[in-house]
């Protein structure tokens, strides 16, 4: 038998045995150039499938060693008159925009105390910590305050930011820089305290009792009255109004930014008549209204502020605000806008909503199963179409509403926390065709792994990555980005290494056989053809006579661009091919590559 082609397609396939996603060598069917039934990749990391094609991610950096507070878990860019750059950062403890590499926060003021009570500070020698008295403060563990006006007082002045620990309803503590010299009470009369927004929880925590809620919401040691309690990890809903930003927590309240004011003034509640939570807002493409999902608590409602006046949602016969009761599900998730109008999402419907102008300037259409989506970040419009992941499967809109054929299902969904849907982040990448969803798996609290979806050649890929908010469609910075639960924010696609360390990768194809897969093959060489190949390549070849069988390893093989010929040896009646790079600058992307094989038997 010649030099054959290995004959593996594009994408992973993890729905099949080894043997029943494999291909065959030497049978002639119509299934692509190498003359055999067309096998598929099995497993890998950090790769992808391009122009049919097995390559390597982009490596990704720092941008800058500045971070962000708190876990990012919604992000969306901007761009000025004045070609200012933003990009807006929603964590479960922090509003920030990023301009030119430095984080300015920008979180909402909750309550100003002006002036507290006369001196609100109790010190304690040697001690660091001190307690602030605060009649009904709101705060709760964890919240952010900031002091001004303090006169010193045992020895230090409190004055700045702190991060609070709650321990009544009237008091909490703070750490200071340095410790007191004296046990004393003290700040003065003048001093002025303003309470940031109550901060949300990193991740989802289901149950009762310990644990449950955020730390301080309730009586210490109370367990919760009910059973199916969840609280949810913060989001965000972000969106401009022109050059402004509007932002809201997910149940929590909706404010705007003035990027007139500059990166020194925080956002601020809208005021008028808009509502005062919401589970997230956008604004209309036509006529510029705000919508906001589930005003004031009402889980199934969506209003709309009057054309081009974010403050007024009170309708009448001269202004154009209103609102309209859904019927379907539990809750609205998002709202995603595409070219035929904005798909709200609730639990378990779908619904399309369409401006239409005077009377009703919205109509609603109820156009079936949103299928149980993951959560209010899970769903991405990309090149028309709407995709979004629902509990047990991948969706799509274009239309209508249709399944995405995933060849990696049990993959994802046998490992993917459930309680955890909220974290899902759903992101496109522009330039390769490419849908991403950043997802826990069992037991984590954090984005650990990635699946993507390439729109164009329709296949798959998974792997490891510590990322929680990922975009790449952005018209106004070139490379994609991804925000790191370590606070960094990375640009990627950048170059081929992590942050300069090494940066592997590797694809694994399913066992191949010849014939009717009952001949046993002798493979004696390689050739190798690759597009793009820096520094070595690690070729291994795993074979095995029986699908039970353990498989018989062979290699690593080293190759690089200069090599011809590799010399390998295998016998075995199914084979695998695993390619890897692990070096610092190293990349790949396949062409065809052709092995030497030769029929040895049927022992």
């Amino acid at each position: 038998m010649p030099l054959k082609d290995l004959p593996v397609q594009p994408g992973m396939n993890t729905l099949s045995t080894d043997r029943g996603a494999g291909g065959r060598f030497g049978v002639s069917t119509s299934q692509g150039s190498s003359g055999g039934y067309l096998g598929r990749w099995k497993n890998g990391q950090w790769v992808r499938f391009w122009k049919g094609m097995v390559q390597k991610i982009g490596g990704y950096q720092k941008n800058g060693s500045n971070t962000f507070t708190g876990k990012a878990r919604s992000a969306m860019d901007w761009q000025t008159l004045a070609l200012e750059k933003f990009i807006a950062i929603g964590t479960h403890l922090k509003l920030h925009l990023w301009k030119g590499g430095t984080y300015y926060d920008i979180t909402p003021i909750r309550k100003t105390v002006n002036p507290m009570a006369n001196n609100p500070f109790a010190m304690t020698n040697l001690s660091t910590t001190v307690t602030v008295t605060d009649v009904a403060h709101g705060a709760l563990t964890g919240d952010y305050v900031t002091f001004s006006g303090a006169s010193a007082g045992g020895g230090i002045t409190i004055s700045g930011e702190y991060q609070l620990t709650k321990t009544t309803d009237d008091a909490f503590t703070i750490v200071h820089s340095a410790a007191a010299t004296s046990t004393t009470s003290g700040g003065g009369a003048a001093v002025v305290a303003a309470y940031q927004i109550n901060i949300g929880v990193s991740y989802s925590v289901a149950g009762m009792g310990w644990g449950a809620s955020t730390w301080g919401a309730s009586t210490w040691g109370t367990a919760r009255s009910v059973s199916n309690f969840l609280a949810v990890a913060r989001t965000w809903g972000l969106d401009n109004w022109g050059e402004d930003l509007i932002a809201n927590p997910r149940d929590g309240g909706i404010y705007v930014w003035d990027a007139s004011v500059g990166t020194s003034t925080r956002a601020a509640a809208l005021g008028g008549t808009a509502p005062t939570t919401a589970k997230s807002v956008f604004v209309s493409d036509q006529n510029r209204h705000l919508v906001v999902l589930a005003p004031d608590g009402e889980n199934l409602k969506v209003s709309w502020s009057s054309s081009e006046d974010y403050t007024d949602f009170t309708a009448d016969a001269s202004n154009t605000a209103g609102s309209k009761l859904l019927d379907g599900g539990n809750e609205l998730f998002m709202g995603v806008k595409t070219k035929l109008g904005t798909l709200l999402f609730t639990d378990s419907v779908l619904w399309l909503m369409k401006f239409d102008g005077p009377p009703f300037t919205f109509i609603f259409e109820r156009i079936g199963s949103a299928n149980g989506i993951r959560g209010p970040n899970a769903a991405k419009e990309f090149d028309g179409r709407v995709f979004w992941m629902g509990q047990n499967g991948f969706w799509y809109y274009d239309g209508s509403i249709k399944m995405l054929d995933c060849d990696v299902l049990p993959t994802i969904f046998d490992d993917i926390d459930n309680t955890q849907s909220a974290l899902v982040y759903a992101g496109a990448n522009r330039p390769f065709n490419e849908i991403w969803w950043l997802y826990p798996t069992d037991g984590e609290t954090e984005c650990d792994r990635y699946v993507l979806y390439n729109t164009e050649l329709k296949t798959w890929a998974f792997g490891t990555l510590a990322r929680t908010v990922l975009i790449g469609d952005s018209d106004t910075f070139g490379n994609p980005y991804a925000m790191g639960a370590d606070g960094y924010l990375y640009d990627h696609d950048f170059g081929v290494n992590a942050d300069g360390a090494a940066l592997s990768a590797y694809a694994e194809t399913s066992d191949m056989e010849i014939a009717s897969g009952e001949d046993i093959m002798f493979v004696d060489q390689m050739i190798p053809d690759f597009s793009e190949l820096d520094g070595t390549l690690s070729v291994t070849l795993k074979g095995r006579r029986y699908p039970k069988d353990e498989q018989l390893t062979k290699g690593p093989y080293s190759v690089t661009s200069s090599s011809e010929l590799v010399n390998v040896r295998i016998t075995a009646r199914q084979l695998s091919v695993r390619l890897e790079v692990s070096d610092v600058g190293a990349h790949f992307r396949t062409g065809t590559l052709r092995i030497n094989i030769q029929p040895d038997g049927q022992r």
